[in-house]
């Protein structure tokens, strides 16, 4: 309604003095956007995903939105359907899911959608967009073999897909290095009758492994002091990497190495695409899925072999739920990575190893002529 701009402040000063709020819900009702996103499955119970919770309620600030968030995460498909009906109930503009809705469930939600995904046992895929584990594990080969490792090993529960994980990366960057598969081990913790620690120490001692790459932060975190406890120091006598981009890796002694999910990216950009979506007004199931995967970014600690100062025990207000938060210093991203890592042709066709680490970077233009 036009009306004087006197009119305007009069009204205006009436709602201040009265307290009055608008109702959100009529206004959606009379077709104004709700502002608020749905996400689906965050499982706070579970680490890494309450870090993916906490990064999207931080950049959803951003956009200018509210989250409503679902929390459940192991339930029937009735209890799915349920639940995604009473979220649908409070009028989001879209829904971001992570990981997978039944097929049910995913009809119900006639609005804009955005999934995020991993692989499951099968390879199939029916995201928006995927963490690039193999990508992450080509990373912490690289890594590996520059600092002079041939022979190293994968711990994880179990390897879920031949095709697309953490050690088909790790695999390509030995045999792009002419190393043969023996010279990979892998550790399973879920087909062996015995305590992984004792399968350990066996590659490390009898089967000559010097480094190895740990599926998450937390083995990692635990393999550390039980390696000391055992004689073995990190990373003089053992290199390691770990997985996911945890916070407390800085608070390791070594601060660890680790392969960072990039939850920022991941969360900026689903939320980039559900807002277009949006916009577009594109739909519920109807929606084409976009099939991208997002790269990882590397946290250089100590316990690969790189020289890395430990925190003070004092230094800012508080501790940081995110790496990039405090140490974006040491959070080298993909393309710079690979351009750090991956060799280059010489003139007389052999390679040669193309500025490895930053420090020996440094190293190189101090001793240059």
């Amino acid at each position: 309604m036009r009306i004087s701009d006197s009119k305007r402040e009069e009204i205006e000063s009436a709602a201040r003095e009265l307290g009055y709020i608008p109702n959100l819900t009529a206004q959606v009702l009379s077709g104004k956007a709700s502002r608020a996103i749905a996400i689906f499955n965050a499982d706070v119970s579970q680490y890494s995903t309450s870090v993916l919770a906490a990064q999207f309620l931080h950049n959803a600030v951003r956009f200018n939105y509210q989250l409503l968030i679902d929390t459940s995460f192991t339930r029937t498909d009735d209890e799915y359907c349920r639940d995604v009906g009473n979220m649908l109930r409070r009028s989001p503009d879209g829904v971001i899911v992570l990981g997978r809705l039944p097929s049910q469930a995913l009809e119900l939600i006639q609005i804009p959608t955005v999934v995020l995904q991993q692989y499951d046992m099968l390879g199939n895929r029916d995201g928006d967009l995927y963490p690039d584990l193999a990508a992450g594990g080509y990373m912490a080969g690289l890594h590996l073999l520059s600092h002079g490792h041939q022979k190293a090993v994968y711990v994880c529960t179990r390897i879920h897909s031949q095709t697309h994980d953490k050690f088909t990366g790790l695999r390509q960057a030995w045999q792009e290095a002419g190393l043969p598969d023996e010279n990979l081990s892998v550790i399973e913790a879920m087909y062996l009758s015995e305590p992984v620690e004792g399968h350990l120490l066996s590659l490390i001692r009898e089967g000559g492994c010097t480094c190895g790459l740990m599926s998450n932060d937390f083995v990692a975190a635990r393999a550390m002091p039980f390696l000391r406890r055992n004689g073995i120091r990190v990373p003089e006598d053992f290199t390691l990497i770990g997985y996911d981009g945890n916070a407390f890796a800085y608070l390791t002694d070594p601060p660890l190495s680790t392969i960072s999910q990039s939850y920022d990216v991941i969360s900026s950009t689903a939320l980039e695409l559900l807002l277009e979506r949006i916009e577009k007004k594109e739909s519920g199931c109807d929606i084409p899925r976009l099939h991208r995967f997002i790269k990882p970014v590397f946290f250089q600690g100590g316990s690969c072999g790189c020289p890395c100062e430990p925190p003070p025990v004092l230094g800012w207000s508080r501790d940081m739920l995110f790496l990039e938060e405090r140490f974006s210093d040491r959070v080298v991203t993909y393309e710079d990575f690979i351009a750090r890592h991956k060799p280059i042709k010489k003139k007389d066709g052999e390679t040669a190893s193309n500025r490895l680490h930053p420090h020996h970077q440094n190293n190189q233009r101090k001793e240059a002529p």
